[in-house]
């Protein structure tokens, strides 16, 4: 009975993604463990049924892939919704989520290496759909 339990609990942590992301959920293999990482400036708000989410990098972009941007109603379980690629030398970025989780949207960023690995930002950011940007 017990093995049916758990074989179910991992079942709906998998499901936790919906078909539009990624289908795994942070932290990701390979990962590197920072207590700071170049993301300032992270800031993010709901205008209609959309979240436009923005940020600065203040690193060297030379050794940067893309950016992964994570999201979900729990700041525990979040998946992948979308990737920026690098293809200027402008350190602001932003990226609209036009499928928000709930309210709130929690949102992290990944950092993904020239090497693969994947650095998280140290802030999750919650975003309130119902406190509309003017």
């Amino acid at each position: 009975m017990q093995k049916i339990i758990t074989i179910s609990f991992l079942l709906i942590a998998l499901q936790a993604c919906s078909k539009i992301d990624d289908h795994f959920a942070v932290p990701q293999q390979p990962t590197v463990q920072t207590e700071t990482t170049p993301i300032s400036q992270f800031t993010g708000y709901a205008q209609g049924n959309a979240v436009h989410l923005s940020f600065t990098y203040t690193g060297d972009l030379s050794q940067v892939a893309a950016f992964r941007i994570y999201s979900g109603t729990d700041s525990h379980q979040l998946c992948a919704i979308g990737e920026l690629q690098i293809t200027t030398n402008n350190s602001h970025f932003e990226f609209v989520d036009n499928n928000p989780k709930g309210d709130p949207t929690y949102y992290l960023i990944g950092i993904l290496g020239q090497n693969g690995q994947i650095t998280y930002a140290n802030i999750i950011l919650p975003v309130h759909l119902h406190a509309q940007h003017s």
